[in-house]
């Protein structure tokens, strides 16, 4: 299990380009010794055969989930957080900082209690 470096917010650009990529190209790209050809446009994992790639989806059928993206294989296979996932597909992401929070002026509430009953019958 990873530690937690910390809250990081990314880019929702650099998110959405993260989900875009498939989980065939990731392991073509980053882990190509860890890919088998199964038949036809069928892949495995050599670390997890029963783990079928196809068609830009991907299922783990000892486990009874998939994903349709790289980024959901390394969250649930790979156990990586959601940060560690997004940098290991688009690289050192996360140097975009947000803006800084405007300070809201909110009043402060005021505690109203319930009503008086006529009597104390119930409570």
């Amino acid at each position: 299990m990873r530690t937690s470096t910390g809250y990081v917010q990314l880019d929702p650009a650099v998110i959405e380009q993260a989900r875009q990529m498939d989980l065939l190209s990731y392991l073509q790209t980053y882990e190509p010794s860890n890919l088998q050809r199964v038949s036809g446009n069928v892949y495995c994992t050599k670390e997890h055969d029963s783990l079928k790639i196809s068609n830009g989806k991907w299922y783990w059928w000892s486990r009874g989930f998939g994903g349709v993206s790289a980024l959901d294989y390394l969250i649930k296979v790979k156990d990586y957080s959601f940060v560690e996932a997004v940098e290991t597909l688009i690289g050192n992401a996360s140097g975009w900082k947000p803006p800084p929070p405007t300070p809201s002026k909110s009043e402060p509430k005021v505690l109203l209690p319930p009503l008086k009953s006529k009597n104390s019958d119930k409570v």
